[in-house]
């Protein structure tokens, strides 16, 4: 993807959340966002959907967004990997978070990253543990630790090599990335968040917290 130009002015924070008929849960996805929110100059927010046909997710994000959340809708139904890319390409901010229009974060998620990269200045991404829940946002289960201590995996590529460890929105990868190594592969229809934290593995270093603080 193109780098931003040095004319304009940057967020520290870019979260895209993609959609496509999930507009009910929409709502917290924002919410959960907004509550973390640091102000227009910090973080933008961009929901991008992939031209749903069964809900109304713009009329969502007019109600609940605030003012402070734009909306693109997809003239056509084009898949969610190059759903994916679209808000990649419309991201302005230095750290990209991309949460799917049914996840979520808790309190704690945006300030905990940052800390992650502070400490870890050579990281091209960083994470943290998952919960899973279900449609009442009851948890089902939640990721396991990849190693006991905070920061560097130094072992990530081997162990993601075996195991999908990272679900998407518990993952931040800096802009810079994506501007080098690309977007998600067009190719796959599934599995495209495992192979994209593989290629990041490939070229940076990855860091982790224990703290479970998505959903």
């Amino acid at each position: 993807i193109p780098k931003v130009t040095d004319s304009i002015e940057r967020p520290l924070w870019s979260i895209v959340i993609p959609t496509y008929n999930c507009a009910d849960f929409l709502k917290q996805t924002m919410q959960s966002v907004l509550a973390q929110d640091p102000g227009k100059a910090l973080m933008e927010i961009v929901v991008v959907d992939d031209h749903s046909t069964k809900d109304n997710p713009e009329a969502v994000v007019k109600e609940y967004g605030q003012g402070r959340v734009q909306f693109i809708r997809q003239e056509k139904n084009v898949g969610k990997v190059k759903n994916y890319e679209s808000g990649l390409r419309a991201s302005r901010g230095t750290y990209i978070h991309q949460l799917h229009g049914d996840d979520r974060v808790y309190d704690g998620f945006y300030s905990e990253m940052e800390r992650l990269f502070n400490e870890s200045p050579s990281a091209g991404a960083a994470f943290c543990r998952t919960n899973y829940i279900d449609s009442k946002s009851r948890v089902t289960g939640v990721t396991g630790m990849i190693q006991d201590n905070e920061g560097i995996v130094p072992d990530i590529l081997e162990k993601l090599y075996t195991q999908q460890y990272i679900q998407t929105p518990s993952m931040v990868v800096k802009r810079e990335v994506y501007e080098v190594i690309g977007c998600f592969d067009r190719r796959l229809n599934c599995m495209e968040d495992w192979e994209m934290w593989i290629r990041i593995a490939n070229n940076h270093p990855i860091a982790v917290s224990n703290k479970v603080l998505a959903a």
